[in-house]
């Protein structure tokens, strides 16, 4: 799958990775004492998107989504909609959380364009709710082979550690004279990287 095959392209990554990053508390941690980790369930995709593998980071705190059967074309509009049960190591509890969209676009001269929106939700334990909830979305009008888009969500956490979900919905829209393409099958694809910064309890 590539520009010439699709003529113009806008090419997001298919790769959700969320990394945990821990504050002070972690820094402080005795190096014979391991972070702690997220564990993170089996994801599930609906509307226009299909998880065909996910990969966890040595880390523990980490996922890879890989995704297929998103895209759109010539005006049309495709949901990805993406949910993961988490569980949040006891004593811990989300601060905020930082989204960097990395990937390729190719819009032509007579096109008005494409966009991506994005918007989050963070359900029950540590994960808490969101406190900066309007959906984000970034609009395309020239081609550029490697963007990144970063999103900062505040999140609200009123629980200590827990069962918690990710979720996130993204929509793809098209114009005439446009395409987008958001699939592992594009081996030019960049990668979408949740990171996830977690306080101590007080």
């Amino acid at each position: 799958m590539n520009f010439k095959q699709f003529g113009v392209l806008l090419s997001i990554s298919t790769i959700l990775g969320m990394n945990v990053i821990a504050t002070k508390a972690l820094a402080e941690t005795p190096p014979s004492q391991k972070p702690p980790s997220i564990t993170f369930r089996n994801a599930i995709a609906s509307g226009g998107c299909i998880v065909t593998d996910q990969l966890l980071g040595s880390d523990g705190r980490s996922l890879s989504l890989l995704l297929d059967k998103f895209k759109a074309s010539e005006g049309g509009r495709q949901k990805c909609i993406l949910r993961i049960d988490t569980i949040i190591p006891s004593g811990f509890q989300v601060q905020d959380v930082q989204v960097l969209y990395q990937g390729s676009v190719g819009v032509n001269s007579q096109s008005k364009g494409v966009t991506l929106t994005r918007s989050y939700i963070f359900n029950g334990g540590a994960l808490g709710g969101i406190v900066s909830a309007r959906p984000i979305t970034t609009v395309f009008k020239s081609s550029d082979l490697l963007f990144q888009e970063q999103d900062d969500i505040l999140v609200a956490s009123a629980s200590c550690g827990g069962q918690g979900q990710l979720g996130a919905n993204v929509i793809a829209q098209s114009s005439s004279g446009s395409s987008i393409f958001v699939d592992s099958a594009d081996f030019s694809a960049g990668d979408v990287i949740f990171r996830i910064d977690l306080s101590p309890c007080r």
